[in-house]
C-alpha cells in the first residue's frame, strides 16, 4: 500500500461502512467457528490495527499482529497496540503452532506476496485444529487500475483459486462465501464505468477508493451490510465483491 494510504486507513477504519461491516462479520465468523474469549488470534497484515482493537474489545481475544509497513506501524501506538511487530506474511515472525486463529484481510492479492508461501506460513503458525480466515477480493474483471496501484495489489480471486490454495497444506473447509452481495450491482457498475471517466494526470499519485462519505450515505451502506450480516449467519452468498474463506487446520 502506498505510504499516504495508511493515513486514510487510520482516519476511516473506525467509521467507514466497509470496515465496520467486515469487522462485525469477522467477529461472527470466529465465534461461529467455536473460538472462545481468551483465544490467541493473529492478524496477518494488520495495517493500522483497528480489527485487532475490535477483536479485543468486543470479543475478548488475545490478539497479535504484524505488518510489513513501517508507515502502518507508526499508527499502532495511537491504537494502543503493543503485541505487534514488523514482518512479512511470506516469512511470519512467530513460532510454529502459536495461534488458535489466523486472520488475513486483503493481503494475499498484494504484489509483494508469494501466495503459496504466505498460505504455508499462516498454516505453520496455526495450532492443529486452529481456524484460518481469509478475506479476498473477488473477480478479476473488478480490478481497478488506480485503486489497485494505490494499495499495490495485482490480483483478485475466484472460489476455485481459493480452493486450489487450500490444497497446498491440509485444511478442512468450514465455509466459502461471497460478501457484499447486496451492494455488488453498485460496485460492479462503478468499476465498469470507471475507465470512461476523465483520467487523472499521469503525474498524480494513485488514490484508493476509500474516501470519506456524507454521514447519511455511509450509514445507509453500513445498514445494508449489517442486514446482509444477519443473512450470513444462516446462508452463504453466491456472489459479491469479496470472498470469505474459513478453514480448520488438519495436523
Amino acid at each position: 500500500m502506498k505510504s499516504y494510504e495508511y493515513q486514510t486507513l487510520f482516519d476511516l477504519e473506525t467509521s467507514y461502512w466497509w470496515f465496520r461491516g467486515l469487522h462485525a462479520i469477522l467477529r461472527d465468523t470466529l465465534q461461529r467457528a467455536g473460538l472462545k474469549p481468551g483465544a490467541v488470534v493473529l492478524d496477518a497484515g494488520c495495517g493500522t490495527g483497528q480489527n485487532m482493537v475490535n477483536l479485543v474489545g468486543n470479543v475478548g481475544y488475545e490478539t497479535y499482529g504484524f505488518d510489513i509497513s513501517s508507515h502502518a506501524a507508526s499508527f499502532w501506538p495511537q491504537r494502543g497496540l503493543k503485541s505487534v511487530c514488523l514482518g512479512s506474511i511470506n516469512d511470519i515472525p512467530y513460532k510454529d503452532e502459536t495461534f488458535d486463529a489466523v486472520i488475513s484481510v486483503d493481503v494475499l492479492e498484494c504484489e509483494a506476496v508469494i501466495e503459496a508461501q504466505a498460505y504455508s506460513e499462516m498454516w505453520r503458525v496455526l495450532r492443529p485444529g486452529g481456524i484460518l480466515t481469509l478475506v479476498l477480493p473477488a473477480y478479476d474483471w473488478l480490478l481497478s487500475e488506480e485503486h489497485h496501484k494505490a494499495v499495490m495489489a495485482n490480483r483478485r480471486y475466484s472460489r476455485k483459486k481459493v480452493l486450489d490454495l487450500f490444497n497446498i497444506m491440509p485444511v478442512s473447509l468450514i465455509r466459502l462465501t461471497n460478501l457484499f452481495a447486496a451492494l455488488f450491482p453498485l460496485v460492479a457498475t462503478y468499476r465498469i464505468l470507471q475507465p470512461y471517466w476523465k483520467r487523472k494526470a499521469s503525474s498524480d499519485e494513485p488514490r484508493s477508493e476509500i474516501k470519506s462519505l456524507p454521514y447519511a450515505i455511509n450509514e445507509t451502506l453500513f445498514r445494508v451490510v449489517d442486514l446482509e450480516r444477519s443473512l450470513l449467519r444462516r446462508f452463504d452468498l453466491p456472489f459479491g465483491s469479496s470472498i470469505l474463506a474459513v478453514a480448520r487446520k488438519v495436523a
